[in-house]
C-alpha cells in the first residue's frame, strides 16, 4: 500500500508510477486524515509514503497522518517525497513521527516543478515539461531501488540549509486570509471539491476559506479553471501549475454539479464532456 499527500499532482504523478511498477494500491492521505482512517493491514506488503516537501519538512496533513497511522503486518517501508529544488528534512521528518510504531528502511526524493505560487513564479510549459521528463527518470531508478530492497537514506536533494529553522516557518505562514476570489469566478466550485482539507466552502454563490490555517497545498489557486483565486498580490500576474495528469476524476473526487448552468460553466471551462 502507498499512502500519498497530493495538492497539485507530483506527489500523486510520482506515487501511481511507483504504485503501477510494483503492483501496490493507492490511499489518499487527505481522505484517512479527514475521516480518522489510522490503521490498516499491510498483510506482509511493502508500504510506501509518498508526499510533496513544505518548508523543507512534512504538509500539515502528512504530519497529522504519520503520528496517528497504524500498520499491522507491514513489509519493506520506503517514503518519496517530491521537491521544488531542496528536499530538507521531509523524510527525516516522516521518519521521526512515525517512530518505532514503523521504522522507514529507505527514503528518496525527487525534483518536480514548484508550485509554490505564493512565493515563486511557477515554470513555463517547457520548463515543466523538461523537469517531469528528468522526474520519471529519478523514477524509474527509485522503483529499481525499491524492487532490489536497497534500504538507507538516499535522498539526493536535501540541500545544506537548517530545514529545522525554515520549517518552524511554516506554521505561523500557513495562514488563509489572504486567498480571495476575483470577478473571474464562474462559481464552479472546483476549489471546494478539489481543497484535500475540504475547509473552502461556498457562501452566497462564493468561495469562503472557513478555516484559519491550511497545508498551503495551493490545489484552489493552481487548479480553478479561470485563474479566479489569488493570494494576496503575491499571485498576480503569475501563471499557474499542476501536474498534467492530475484533475478532479483522478484522486476519485466527483464533479458536484449543483445546477444545469454550473455544469455547463465547468464543462467549458475545462473542455471535458
Amino acid at each position: 500500500m502507498i499512502f500519498v499527500f497530493s495538492g497539485t499532482g507530483n506527489s500523486y504523478a510520482a506515487a501511481k508510477r511507483i504504485s503501477e511498477a510494483i503492483g501496490s494500491g493507492m490511499i489518499d492521505i487527505a481522505a484517512a486524515v479527514r475521516y480518522k482512517r489510522y490503521t490498516y493491514d499491510a498483510k506482509g506488503e511493502p508500504v510506501g509514503f509518498v508526499f510533496p516537501t513544505y518548508y523543507y519538512g512534512l504538509p500539515r496533513m502528512v504530519l497529522e497522518f504519520a503520528r496517528n497511522v497504524t500498520v499491522l503486518n507491514p513489509g519493506r517501508v520506503f517514503a518519496v517525497t517530491t521537491c521544488g529544488e531542496e528536499s530538507g528534512g521531509a523524510c527525516e521528518m516522516l521518519a521521526e513521527e512515525l517512530g518505532s510504531r514503523l521504522r522507514v528502511d529507505a527514503s528518496y526524493d525527487v525534483v518536480m516543478p514548484d508550485n509554490s505560487v505564493f512565493a515563486f513564479d511557477p515554470p513555463t510549459k517547457e520548463q515543466a515539461e523538461e523537469t517531469l521528463r528528468a522526474a520519471d527518470a529519478e523514477i524509474d531508478r527509485i522503483i529499481g531501488s525499491i524492487k532490489a530492497g536497497e534500504s538507507g537514506d538516499m535522498c539526493a536533494h536535501k540541500g545544506d540549509k537548517d530545514w529545522r529553522e525554515i520549517y518552524a516557518l511554516y506554521d505561523e505562514q500557513r495562514v488563509t486570509e489572504p486567498f480571495r476570489i476575483t470577478d473571474a469566478c464562474i462559481e464552479c466550485r472546483i476549489c471546494e471539491d478539489i481543497c484535500p482539507e475540504q475547509i473552502i466552502k461556498v457562501y452566497h454563490r462564493k468561495p469562503v476559506w472557513d478555516e484559519e490555517k491550511c497545508s498551503l497545498c495551493m490545489a484552489c489557486i493552481q487548479m480553478c479553471p479561470k485563474g479566479a483565486i489569488e493570494y494576496g498580490d503575491a499571485t498576480v500576474n503569475r501563471g499557474r501549475y499542476y501536474n498534467p495528469i492530475f484533475y478532479e476524476r483522478t484522486i476519485g473526487i466527483p464533479l458536484k454539479y449543483r445546477s444545469r448552468s454550473a455544469r455547463r460553466n465547468t464543462v467549458l471551462a475545462l473542455g471535458v464532456t
